[in-house]
Order: C-alpha cells, then sequence, then structure tokens
C-alpha cells in the first residue's frame, strides 16, 4: 500500500465513527480535522469533498460490521444455527455498536433519507445485501434438509432484517437492550419452531 493509500485509510478509519455518531449534516470539516489531526487542506488534497468522506466511512462502517458477522456464522455449520448466531451477534455486540453510535445501516438510512441521494443508495445497496445475505443462508439450508421446504428465504430475510434493526432502533433510543433481545428471541423462536427441519 501506498503513501497516499495509506493515508486515505487513515482518514477514513480515523472519520468513521464521527460520521456514525454525529450524521452526514452533523459532523463538520472541524470535528473531521480535530479528530484525523490533519488540516482541511490535507484531507482534500486525499478526498473530493466531504460527501467522498461520507460514503467511504459508510462503506468502512459496514464492512467491519459485516467481517466480524462472517466469523460467527461461518463458525457454525447447520443453516438454523447460522441464523441464530447472525442474530445473537447483534445483542452480544449491542454494548460496543452504541459506543461507536449505533448500527451504521440505520443510522445512515435516517441521515441520507431525502437528503443525500448518493448515500441512500449505498445504504440501499447494504439493506439488499444483508437480506440477501439471509436469504442465502435460508435456501441453503432448505436445499440441504436443514430447513424445511416451502420456507421462503426472502420472506423470512426481510423479516429477520426489520425485527433487528427495529430492536437496535428501539434499544438505541432508549437505552434498554431489551427491545432488540426481544426481538432476538422471537427469531431464534421462528427458527427454531418454523425453519429447522
Amino acid at each position: 500500500m501506498g503513501k497516499a493509500e495509506e493515508t486515505r485509510k487513515y482518514i477514513i478509519e480515523r472519520a468513521a465513527p464521527i460520521f456514525n455518531k454525529h450524521g452526514y449534516a452533523g459532523t463538520s470539516m472541524s470535528q473531521l480535522t480535530q479528530v484525523i489531526k490533519l488540516t482541511k487542506g490535507a484531507i482534500y488534497g486525499n478526498f473530493e469533498s466531504k460527501d467522498e468522506i461520507a460514503i467511504a466511512a459508510f462503506d468502512y462502517n459496514v464492512n467491519e460490521i459485516t467481517k466480524k458477522i462472517g466469523e460467527v456464522v461461518n463458525s457454525k455449520e447447520n443453516a438454523c444455527d447460522k441464523l441464530i448466531a447472525f442474530a445473537n451477534f447483534y445483542v452480544d455486540s449491542f454494548a460496543e455498536l452504541s459506543r461507536k453510535g449505533g448500527c451504521p445501516v440505520l443510522n445512515a438510512a435516517v441521515d441520507s433519507d431525502d437528503a443525500h441521494e448518493s448515500l441512500k443508495k449505498r445504504v440501499k445497496s447494504a439493506i439488499g445485501n444483508w437480506v440477501d445475505s439471509v436469504a442465502g443462508i435460508v435456501a441453503a439450508g432448505v436445499k440441504r434438509d436443514q430447513i424445511k421446504p416451502g420456507v421462503n428465504p426472502d420472506r423470512f430475510a426481510s423479516l429477520f432484517v426489520s425485527l433487528i434493526e427495529g430492536g437496535i432502533l428501539l434499544s438505541k433510543t432508549t437505552g434498554d437492550a431489551i427491545h432488540l433481545r426481544r426481538n432476538v428471541d422471537h427469531l431464534i423462536h421462528l427458527v427454531n419452531a418454523e425453519l429447522r427441519a
């Protein structure tokens, strides 16, 4: 990795939690220069605009969580156990996620809605990837006779993502993880009662 790429990576890593906590509109260049410890000119020497930094920071935040989820999910063999591990990841990581500002997908979805079209497209893509990932686990489980035939992968994936994001929203807002825990408990019940072959 060259010096320019190292500098861009450094800027993104430092900017990512700021954008996640304060949002696009709520993050100022003075906040970024203070945290990154580079001048505005040095930052803009590596990025064309605040938009470009925000999108790179969003991608970084999503990729970090995706890697961690992948490790947890891939440690399981059975599709139902993968789904349970996937859901439990959010409960297990809730305190850390909250310290870093919460779920970057949820935060950016709210922040970009009707205001930041390029970020909204990234959020839509991230949600699509998340839904596809869950649906893929379900579809593979049906093929391996681990999940009952007739289960609709897309329908379950939509429900899964909605319950996780809704639980995170309520828990982060109220400061009480019980909402997320209840939603995850419901998902686990669905996996064991309605999906598991």
